[in-house]
């Protein structure tokens, strides 16, 4: 290869190591290249990298490196300058020189400049920002978790006890149904009043001087009914109330009337008579306490009320 050519080579080599070269030139460093230039040149890609590491200011390498770099480049420079004056060669640099090279430019062009930092300090900021807002959220949301477990807690508590006085009512309405009949029956035994006997019931002893009511026959229809107030609610496993009919010209016994049962505290309740045998002339009515099923002949041990002509 003529020196023209090496000339010529050796200029686009050193273009092409500083990455200055168009695209014809490019062409042509490959070709001259091809024909063995490259041979009898120097290596401008390794001096391009001692340049650059010469003239790179507050590269952030490790100590160990910076010290290998700096102990290798000026016996690189003396090395090829030696070599280039006795033989025209340049005698190959240790490989890891262009690595650490690149090595030191990735870290120096990578590090933050000033505005980088403040860009990161104001992201900071807005994620410390939003930490706090997500924080002050999920307590907000905590609370409204208690609040809502209360007022649950209330509104069941409320709904018991509306559920209570529903199924109260309901047993009342349900009471007040059975009875209408009895009531009805009640009022229509009333408005025969030539055939039917009428006398208002009294307190027969003080647990049940608050009682009040009346009781109506019909010997005709061997029917009646008992209309009380105020009598105190029983247990019917325990005790019920029963009526007794004196009537002188049939027996000197009174006539056993029926049990019956209070089931409403407050109200009116209406209660058929159950004579056992035939009635005609009743002058009395009496209310006796007696244990559950009732007697045959009462004691009365505790007289509750009595209706008299």
């Amino acid at each position: 290869m003529s020196s023209n050519s090496i000339s010529r080579f050796e200029e686009l080599d050193a273009g092409r190591a500083l990455g200055d070269l168009s695209l014809e030139e490019v062409e042509e460093w490959e070709t001259l290249s091809q024909e063995g230039a490259m041979d009898q040149t120097i290596d401008f890609d390794l001096l391009a990298t001692e340049l650059e590491l010469n003239h790179t200011e507050d590269c952030a390498l490790s100590s160990s490196l910076a010290t290998r770099l700096e102990d290798t480049i000026p016996v690189f420079s003396g090395t090829v300058k030696a070599n280039q004056s006795s033989t025209g060669q340049i005698i190959s640099i240790i490989p890891w020189l262009g690595w650490a090279a690149a090595a030191c430019l990735v870290v120096f062009f990578n590090l933050p400049t000033g505005d980088g930092i403040q860009n990161i300090s104001a992201e900071l900021t807005q994620a410390k920002t939003e930490l706090s807002n997500k924080e002050k959220t999920i307590m907000e949301l905590e609370s409204a978790k208690q609040e809502l477990a209360k007022l649950n807690e209330k509104l069941n508590s409320e709904l018991s006890i509306e559920s209570g006085k529903i199924d109260a009512l309901s047993t009342q309405i349900a009471t007040l149904t059975e009875k209408l009949p009895l009531i009805q029956k009640f009022e229509s035994l009333i408005q025969n009043e030539q055939e039917t006997q009428r006398l208002e019931f009294a307190s027969a002893s003080d647990p049940y001087k608050g009682l009040s009511g009346e009781v109506i026959w019909n010997d005709e229809k061997q029917e009646g009914y008992m209309s009380l107030e105020n009598l105190a609610v029983n247990d019917p496993t325990k005790n019920q109330y029963q009526l007794w009919i004196v009537d002188p010209e049939r027996d000197e016994l009174p006539v056993d009337g029926g049990v019956f049962d209070i089931t409403l505290k407050d109200g009116k309740s209406i209660i058929p008579i159950r004579n056992a045998l035939a009635i005609n002339k009743p002058v009395a009515f009496v209310i006796t306490l007696e244990q559950s099923g009732g007697v045959v002949k009462s004691k009365q041990e505790v007289v509750v009320a009595l209706a008299k002509s």
